[in-house]
This record gives structure tokens, C-alpha cells and sequence, in this order.
């Protein structure tokens, strides 16, 4: 019986998201995507168009998020370093601007991880939650190579809402609604990164946007609720309370650090890095600092200086 019950939360989570990829990339998405190929070309196996970038992509100045999946990091970076960092502590982070302001220029920030490195991620066979939980909100899956590629990265995202479902759950002890439910394993992914938004009120946010998506997801996962709109599931028992809270708390000690690392590898292994990371700091936080072309030059240098001004004037939560 539970098998078949597992079995029928993937099928409905899976159906989800499948019928989220109907949805056609707009204008300026889909010629971003074309220029990030020329740029790589046979390397690209796959795009996941997420993030702002995806709910306001009719924003003329919005820059544009992707995950840019290729067949392995030397087929990018070649041999060297860079190839390395990646497959260390993925993703390398680009930047690329297309067009010109005469006919809508495009920026993109975009993420480049390997096909089977995402795969195993996105499904929640990795302890740290940046892609299982950043995937469970919704996503577009564009210009796959093959059929099979789709199949898998449906697969894998489904996987891992069920996995993000799983991990939360056992944290709530009372009845609750779907949206409840999802600001909580939301609040709880961003609580483990350095961001500048309050995870609770960014995670409510993004929730009551997509509320009845995230309404479809909670009766598909823990089938539908009463008829007060709540979910009312057996309690988990103390020991599995415990080791999700532990699980969490382990996660927020690592990630956070994790998060700091990936933010100056991004710093110092992309033009505009430094300033990229200032811009979207101040635009989440309000805070902004000035730098020196000097420390623009040498951002691994003094991004330690710079981190601790960013911190002491409240820039991370």
C-alpha cells in the first residue's frame, strides 16, 4: 500500500509539473537562451528559465535566470581551474548581455551545472536544498536536447518536491492549510542560504503568487483537505520530529557557509561579478556600499573586507 501511495503522489506531483511546461518561453527569454547556446553550443543539453526573471519577464530591464545544463563542466571551462571549481561547488555563475537598448536589450545571469549533476540534485539525492527546494517553485524547461532529457528533468523535479514535502512536514505538528505548509519548507530552504530578504515574508510572497499552484501541490501530495481547508495527517512521532529538526539545523550551518563560498567563487570568476552580487544585494536589502576599482579588480582579495561591511550595515539575514 505505501508504494502504491508513493507512487501515486510522484504521478500527481509529476503531472503538475508537466503541465507547467505548456507554458511557451516569451520573446526575451528564448532569444537569451539562443545567445547563451551560440555562446556554448553542443555543450547545452538543457535551460531552466526560473526565478524573477520567469514571473516578470515582461519587465523591460528584468534580468533573466537560467540554469544552463551541459554535458560536462570541460566541455565550458576546458581542463583548467574553473572546470574544477565547478564540479567542486556547482554551479559556475555568467553573465551575458544581448542585443542593445535600441531593440531591447537582454542581461541574464545564468548558471551552468552538468545534466547528471542537476538530475541528482534537483531529485533530493543531495543533503544542501538550493536546487531541490529553488525547483520546487515553478520553473520552464527549454530547448532539450532529446525527449529523454525532459522526461528526466520532469522526473527529477517532481522527485524533489516530494523529497521537500518529506523533509518538511515532520517540523509541523498542527493542521494546515497547503500555503501554510509551503511558506514553512520555503522559509526553512532560505533560512539556509545568506539572503537579503526575510525568508518568512519572501516565502509567503512567493506562495500567495502561485497560491493555487502550491493548493494543487499540497492535495497532491497529502491528498485533498477538509472542508476548512486544512491538512490533517497522523503527528510524527518525537524521534522523527527531532531528526528533521537536526537535519535542518545542520543544513542552516553548512549552507550558509556554502552560500558565502559560492558568492566569491561568482565575485571573482565572472565579468561584473562584484558588482552583479552589490546590485542584487542592495535591491533585496536596501543596502548598497561603493567599491573601488581597485577592489573590483582584485574581488577575492577584498571580498572578505567587503563582506564584513556588507554584514555590520545589515545586508544578510
Amino acid at each position: 500500500m505505501r508504494a502504491a501511495q508513493r507512487d501515486a503522489r510522484f504521478a500527481g506531483v509529476r503531472a503538475i509539473v508537466e503541465a507547467e511546461q505548456a507554458g511557451a518561453p516569451g520573446p526575451r527569454a528564448a532569444r537569451m537562451a539562443e545567445a547563451i547556446r551560440a555562446r556554448h553550443g553542443h555543450a547545452v543539453k538543457a535551460f531552466i528559465f526560473y526565478g524573477s526573471g520567469l514571473r516578470d519577464e515582461a519587465v523591460p530591464d528584468r534580468m533573466l535566470d537560467f540554469y544552463v545544463l551541459v554535458d560536462r563542466y570541460r566541455s565550458v571551462h576546458g581542463a583548467g581551474l574553473k572546470a574544477l571549481a565547478s564540479f567542486l561547488l556547482p554551479p559556475s555563475v555568467h553573465f551575458l548581455a544581448a542585443g542593445d537598448g535600441a531593440d531591447g536589450g537582454i542581461t541574464s545571469k545564468y548558471s551552468v551545472v552538468s545534466l547528471p549533476a542537476f538530475l541528482r540534485r534537483a531529485s533530493g539525492r543531495a543533503r544542501e536544498p538550493m536546487v531541490w527546494a529553488r525547483f520546487s517553485q515553478p520553473c520552464l524547461i527549454m530547448a532539450c536536447d532529446r525527449p529523454e532529457t525532459r522526461d528526466a528533468l520532469i522526473d527529477a523535479l517532481a522527485s524533489g518536491i516530494l523529497h521537500f514535502a518529506g523533509e518538511t512536514q515532520p517540523l509541523l505538528r498542527e493542521p494546515f492549510s497547503s500555503r501554510d505548509f509551503w511558506t514553512r519548507a520555503l522559509c526553512e530552504s532560505y533560512r539556509t542560504e545568506l539572503r537579503a530578504e526575510r525568508p518568512r515574508e519572501r516565502a509567503r510572497e512567493i506562495v500567495e503568487r502561485y497560491g493555487a499552484r502550491y493548493d494543487a501541490l499540497g492535495a497532491a501530495v497529502f491528498g485533498p483537505p477538509g472542508a476548512d481547508g486544512k491538512i490533517r495527517l497522523p503527528a510524527s512521532s518525537g524521534p522523527e520530529r527531532l531528526a528533521a529538526q537536526a537535519s535542518w539545523a545542520l543544513r542552516r550551518w553548512t549552507g550558509k557557509p556554502a552560500t558565502a563560498l559560492r558568492v566569491l567563487k561568482a565575485a571573482f570568476t565572472f565579468d561584473g561579478g562584484l558588482d552583479y552580487v552589490l546590485h542584487k544585494l542592495e535591491r533585496h536589502s536596501g543596502v548598497g556600499i561603493e567599491v573601488t576599482e581597485h577592489q573590483r579588480r582584485h574581488p577575492l582579495l577584498w571580498s572578505p573586507v567587503l563582506a564584513w561591511r556588507l554584514w555590520r550595515r545589515g545586508a544578510f539575514r
